[in-house]
């Protein structure tokens, strides 16, 4: 019998517990960077939260007074964004659920692109991102850099706390263009939980060719949301695409 694909089967609550050095503090720093890579404030309009997961970012652009809309795969993911009071969607990125036009900003946050098997995919996740901003608007994407991976990978990590075990291994696959971890918990000794995750490394290049496909202008790479630059290597790929104002 097929199973689902492992970005249903992963982002539960046990992730959640996985991810919790991701703080709110965290979550308000990467929301300012978000906002001002993107030249947005929210009196220009409604911004999507693409992949919002639990809220953690959505919760911090309200607070900074930024409207905004969450949107999730996840059943238990999208409840705990509800239950902070965040206007939250269930739906496939590759399908968003909004009319043209309806955002004036688009953040997709933590590694959220990548997940699927094929390029065209992928494609249909920034055409839909496309569909849905206003021109002259724009999407940021925090993607990992290839390079940064290849040096940086960290084949194995163990950490224990709140009487469990979190085992985490690593791999590069499909000749570096995947990252894929296999993550367990333990508790009294025995195997709990356990997930996959597999992400698709794009280059800047890769990442640019796919958005001219999808009628988004590459505008700028950053290293992380401080706008610090991007260098291959050695930092994260923020990523900001715009919309033309003229098709």
């Amino acid at each position: 019998m097929p199973t689902a694909p492992w970005y249903v089967e992963a982002f539960t609550e046990a992730y959640l517990d996985v991810y919790a050095h991701r703080d709110a503090a965290g979550g308000e720093r990467e929301a300012r960077g978000t906002l001002n890579l993107l030249r947005y404030h929210g009196a220009q309009g409604r911004l999507l939260d693409l992949c919002s997961g639990a809220g953690r970012h959505a919760r911090a652009f309200r607070l900074l007074r930024c409207p905004v809309t969450c949107l999730d795969l996840s059943p238990q993911l999208v409840l705990k964004s509800a239950a902070l009071g965040l206007p939250t969607v269930r739906a496939d990125m590759r399908a968003l659920p909004f009319a043209d036009q309806a955002f004036a900003a688009v953040a997709c946050l933590f590694s959220s692109f990548g997940y699927f098997d094929t390029d065209e995919q992928h494609l249909a996740v920034l055409r839909e991102v496309s569909r849905v901003l206003r021109p002259g608007a724009a999407a940021l994407f925090d993607l990992m850099d290839p390079q940064t991976v290849r040096y940086k990978l960290k084949v194995q990590d163990v950490e224990q706390a709140a009487g469990r075990i979190v085992e985490v291994e690593r791999a590069l696959v499909d000749g570096g263009r995947r990252v894929e971890k296999q993550i367990r918990v333990y508790r009294d000794g025995s195997a709990t939980q356990s997930w996959h995750e597999s992400v698709r490394l794009f280059t800047l290049d890769e990442f640019e060719a796919l958005a001219v496909r999808a009628r988004l202008r590459l505008e700028g790479a950053w290293g992380d949301y401080d706008g610090r630059p991007h260098l291959p290597g050695e930092t994260r790929q923020i990523v900001v695409l715009r919309r033309p104002v003229a098709a």
